[in-house]
């Protein structure tokens, strides 16, 4: 029988907490589902690795290897084809679902039939994050609110950097009908098209779909370890990770748009997919300007010298290309935007002070109820909100106040 639900797992050389990844779907109490794991690790030996041998005898489990070492967004694509559930959700292997959040999501699509649903995240800090003064932070949405979300206009304020991009209806924190993600490939010609492949689905599904079903009780946990993407692009560290990512992208068919500069900050890579998505959807370009965009990454650029600022400058100066016009205009708002110099603290500033209730977030240090990994954090999210409740998942919403949101959001963004 045709599973409900394929939970993908595209993994790299993170089997420390892959096995906690895998754990938080196999004691799901909704049977229904096929896990997939596609490994794209280095160094792999002919025959699965021993430290998944356990799970690998479940019979709801298939694991996968590509070929060679792919890129990011190219071992997505290649794991994604293997799915066959009638809705598929993908998540990274440090993340993890919530303790009985299938059967709730199965329950909401058995009464509403959407094309998708998606939910809140809680951020959770595994141990080993780095940097170590960020290690077991967990943030936890408490008053979302569930409900129909307008694409349009929700897009439009993620782009104009009025509202965080958590609410989009990623395939990291939504299921995903078949039917959909075949319309996105047959538009498109393949699932991830840009360098961020988990927000370019948002973007894109939230198109297709015009409005969409956002549940805002947290179903699934996006854990931040040592080896996370997210966390390494966001310090700005210069580790094998990121180094990584990098080097395997060459490899790939995607590249970071032309028009838009190289600067690796949290605004451009929510920026970037979405341009990479207006290729194949004209009406975007309506959303925002090229100069709107601009004028965003120029008043919030960090820099920690006066070297590092002048090399940003001068990315974004190049990226104007022979444009005398655009390129005197990019001069100017750089003069007037007065980018700021913070030199870096000798020690990453905590989180001690922001323990506690924000207004909108729960914020814990998860080590004091003895969370050891994300395993663990899945049940204590569970036990934290209770009893599923049923509510009305098809009416209008609005999203929560930006302020708050980014209150939140920016203690995971930190710079290190």
């Amino acid at each position: 029988m045709t599973p409900f639900f394929s939970i993908v797992i595209p993994t790299r050389n993170r089997y420390e907490t892959l096995t906690y990844a895998i754990l938080t779907v196999l004691r799901q109490e909704f049977a229904s589902f096929e896990l997939i794991i596609s490994d794209n690790s280095d160094g792999l030996a002919p025959g699965e690795p021993e430290v998944l041998r356990e799970y690998l005898s479940d019979s709801r489990v298939r694991y996968v290897r590509p070929a060679s070492i792919l890129p990011m967004s190219d071992h997505w694509e290649f794991a994604l084809s293997k799915a066959e559930g009638e809705y598929v959700i993908v998540f990274g292997d440090d993340d993890g679902l919530v303790a009985g959040a299938l059967g709730y999501i199965h329950d909401i699509i058995q009464k509403t039939t959407p094309p998708l649903v998606s939910w809140q995240r809680v951020e959770y800090s595994w141990p080993d994050r780095i940097p170590t003064e960020h290690a077991n932070l967990t943030i936890i949405p408490y008053v979302g609110k569930t409900g129909l979300l307008d694409s349009e206009k929700y897009i439009r304020h993620i782009i104009d950097s009025r509202e965080d991009y958590w609410s989009l209806p990623m395939l990291y924190n939504s299921a995903v009908s078949r039917n959909l993600i075949n319309t996105l490939k047959e538009k498109t010609g393949r699932i991830f098209n840009a360098v961020s492949p988990d927000i370019y689905t948002g973007f894109a599904f939230a198109q297709l779909t015009k409005q969409y079903i956002s549940v805002g009780r947290p179903l699934s946990i996006n854990g931040v370890s040592a080896k996370s993407n997210g966390a390494a692009h966001v310090n700005n560290s210069h580790n094998a990770t990121r180094a990584d990512f990098w080097e395997l992208l060459k490899k790939s068919e995607i590249r970071w748009p032309e028009q838009l500069p190289e600067l690796i900050t949290t605004y451009t890579c929510i920026v970037e997919p979405f341009i990479q998505l207006r290729r194949y959807f004209p009406e975007l370009d309506a959303y925002i300007t090229r100069k709107q965009i601009y004028r965003n990454i120029i008043t919030r650029l960090r820099a920690a010298s006066e070297e590092e600022m002048a090399g940003q400058k001068q990315k974004l100066l190049q990226s104007a290309g022979s444009d005398r016009e655009f390129h005197a205009w990019v001069e100017q708002q750089f003069h007037k935007a007065q980018p700021k110099i913070m030199p870096k603290p000798d020690k990453p500033v905590g989180y001690e002070d922001d323990i506690g209730f924000n207004g909108s977030h729960l914020i814990l240090d998860a080590s004091q109820f003895g969370l050891k990994n994300v395993y663990d954090a899945s049940i204590f999210i569970n036990q934290l909100f209770g009893k599923y409740k049923d509510e009305d998942f098809q009416k209008p919403m609005t999203m929560p106040l930006t302020q708050r949101i980014r209150k939140a959001a920016g203690m995971i963004l930190r710079p290190a």
